[in-house]
């Protein structure tokens, strides 16, 4: 009678190659994972800070942008500063917790001005473990975005 089935030793060889491809698989996919958050976060504060420019210079009026930590999150009103992101006329709330933002404090207060369309010069740097993004802000309202220290796809060197 033929010995069908597999050895102990087979099985154990390949249990160990197939813990070790899931290892290297689930590592790239965590890796690949917050890169998308990095990039798509940048994106997006890009784009809503677009959307105040085009709203100012529409209502011809200046805009106020705030910064409000823990969670972050970024409020527009044409006011003071609100005391939470809920009562602004806009706002942007982080998207993912693994994007943290730095270069910005709760003190500081970023102007969009509708005449001339124009804007407060400011910085923003957007980073997770992945790697580092700043969002560009010109004093002739100019919007801009890139990757600070490792290439990300979708996104210009600084």
């Amino acid at each position: 009678m033929p010995n069908a089935g597999f050895s102990l030793i087979e099985v154990l060889v390949f249990t160990c190659i197939t813990t070790i491809l899931a290892t290297i698989g689930i590592q790239q996919w965590k890796s690949l994972q917050l890169r998308n958050e990095l990039i798509v976060t940048t994106q997006q504060l890009a784009y809503f800070l677009n959307e105040v420019q085009v709203m100012a210079y529409t209502h011809n009026d200046t805009y106020n942008l705030y910064h409000f930590s823990s969670p972050w999150c970024l409020a527009v009103t044409k006011e003071e500063r609100p005391n939470n992101c809920e009562q602004g006329l806009l706002k942007f709330n982080k998207p993912y917790a693994s994007v943290v933002i730095n270069g910005l404090t709760d003190k500081k207060t970023i102007s969009f001005w509708g005449r001339r369309n124009m804007a407060q010069t400011m910085s923003f740097q957007l980073k997770n473990d992945i790697g580092m993004t700043k969002v560009i802000i010109s004093f002739r309202g100019r919007i801009r975005f890139c990757s600070q220290n490792n290439f990300l796809a979708g996104l210009p060197q600084c």
